[in-house]
């Protein structure tokens, strides 16, 4: 007697579909890492991380004050900003050590007499 495999490639490809049975009669399993809640709450939590590193009075403001610094375009800066874009893990953790650095800074200045 053969079994079914668990779960088959197409089935974790395609793991943001609903609980359900696959075409091999498997029982297909939803992965939230795969899910579209989370590429928007991701996508929300970078732009406000940049809004919180690069304070500035417009979307155009930050963009130029940014782009620069991270080494990428203008229109890459207001793509993030308007979550159209997936950042990569090298300009996450860039943006959030100059955010830390921004939040340290600005306590020490709160506390100066």
């Amino acid at each position: 007697m053969s079994y079914a495999a668990p779960f088959s490639r197409h089935e974790i490809a395609s793991s943001s579909k609903p609980r359900g049975k696959g075409q091999d009669g498997a029982i297909t399993v939803k992965n939230p890492a795969n899910s579209d809640e989370h590429a928007r709450t991701s996508r929300k939590w970078f732009s406000n991380l940049l809004w919180r590193a690069f304070p500035s009075a417009s979307e155009a403001e930050l963009a130029e004050r940014a782009a620069p610094v991270l080494g990428v375009s203008t229109r890459q800066v207001r793509n993030w900003l308007r979550e159209d874009h997936d950042a990569s893990l090298r300009y996450v953790t860039a943006v959030m050590m100059i955010a830390g650095a921004e939040v340290v800074f600005s306590r020490m200045e709160s506390r100066k007499p």
